[in-house]
């Protein structure tokens, strides 16, 4: 049966044109699995879908290996066809069509079940440790791994090349020795290289091999490019630690959808602006519908990133997210006396305000019947002992 359900996709894809990719994972290397096929693009279903079928993606794609990693929510649900489902590759087969599967477009997968996948080629990049997304200590995603990137050699060309690829402006300076941005830890992944500006990603340029080097990390690079990149706001509250989250990018003004909106994200929220911790994650457009784009959705945020910008998301809002569900925050930041509730605004300030005023009498009272109480033992042991006299 194996071999009979092999030829039949063989001879059945052989007259077509296909193509197989990997999207909204961040680079072409990680992403939902989809193949082109009779005009049209369609995922694949991850029933009985293991390591082994990842691998001949990876393969087919020339991104190197199959990682055993849960790829972030980043990589939403798929639409069109699910093309195949059932897939039993062997690791030999040098494109994913030529592996034993159920017949083409028959299955019963919805696109909750659409195969996401990350191969060892996948990379990313990032600045930590700023005030911002466009200032921090370098970092690099490989191998399933992040890992710094060393100043030694690191001039002007290779770190236009980093704020180029993060949309962070013009270069401002950079920082040699991990004293603004602290040391990273594990792997050092790049040294040695060499941009010529041109470049839009800075594994584009030359470097050693990754992962040999001659630094340490005191030699972490860090960068600070001219712009703030993601600028984020809470609008709609009593004060700037409460409101619709709102975010201006290039000029333009956008919300947040509130799908998949929790504690763990609107804790990122509070956090990055300097606003303590959330005391609520709210939904339904909460301190009201904002408007422009909706420029985040699905955000799932683990709550150990510093920018919301660093949480994986959607990169576009699904069609049926508007602006009747924007996404809002109250954290208990400096102005928590007077945070607003989004349903009752009053109502939530004199609620918040009231608590430790209703501890502090709670306490005072209970301290004011102790001392009574005791007073009153005072008083009967001196009765008594008046008594004891009378009587000898």
């Amino acid at each position: 049966m194996r071999n009979r359900i092999l030829l039949i996709n063989t001879v059945f894809f052989g007259s077509e044109h296909i193509q197989l990719r990997l999207s909204d994972g961040g680079s072409p290397c990680a992403g939902r699995v989809e193949i082109y096929y009779s005009g049209t693009w369609g995922s694949v279903c991850d029933d009985s879908w293991d390591l082994t079928d990842a691998d001949v993606v990876c393969k087919q794609l020339h991104c190197g290996k199959a990682l055993d990693v849960t790829l972030p929510a980043s990589c939403g649900p798929g639409s069109g066809p699910v093309w195949l489902e059932g897939l039993e590759c062997s690791g030999e087969e040098s494109y994913l069509w030529q592996c034993p599967s159920a017949y083409l477009g028959s299955h019963d997968c919805s696109h909750k079940e659409d195969v996401k996948i990350m191969c060892s080629e996948h990379k990313e990049l990032r600045l930590v440790n700023g005030k911002h997304r466009c200032q921090g200590r370098a970092e690099v995603f490989y191998n399933g791994t992040w890992g710094t990137v060393c100043s030694e050699t690191l001039d002007s060309h290779d770190a236009e090349v980093i704020c180029k690829q993060l949309q962070c402006g013009p270069l401002a300076s950079i920082d040699y020795s991990a004293r603004s941005f602290g040391e990273g830890s594990g792997r050092i992944w790049l040294d040695e290289i060499e941009c010529i500006s041109h470049e839009s990603t800075i594994w584009q340029c030359r470097t050693d091999p990754w992962g040999q080097h001659n630094c340490n990390h005191r030699e972490d690079a860090g960068v600070l490019c001219s712009d703030s990149g993601v600028d984020l706001h809470l609008i709609g509250g009593n004060n700037s630690c409460s409101g619709r989250v709102e975010i201006q990018c290039k000029n333009t003004r956008g919300t947040v959808c509130d799908d998949s909106w929790d504690m763990a994200d609107a804790n990122v929220v509070c956090r990055q602006l300097g606003c303590g911790s959330a005391l609520l994650a709210a939904g339904g457009a909460a301190f009201g519908q904002g408007g422009g784009d909706m420029w985040f959705d699905e955000v799932r945020c683990t709550g150990s990133e510093s920018f919301l910008s660093d949480c994986p998301s959607s990169a576009s809002a699904q069609p049926d997210c508007d602006h009747k569900e924007d996404a809002s925050v109250i954290c208990s930041g400096p102005e928590l006396s007077s945070a607003a509730s989004p349903s009752t605004p009053a109502e939530h300030e004199d609620n918040i305000t009231s608590i430790p005023l209703v501890i502090g009498i709670t306490i005072g009272i209970l301290l004011i019947c102790e001392f009574i109480a005791l007073i009153v033992v005072m008083r009967r042991k001196s009765s008594r002992k008046g008594e004891d006299k009378y009587y000898h």
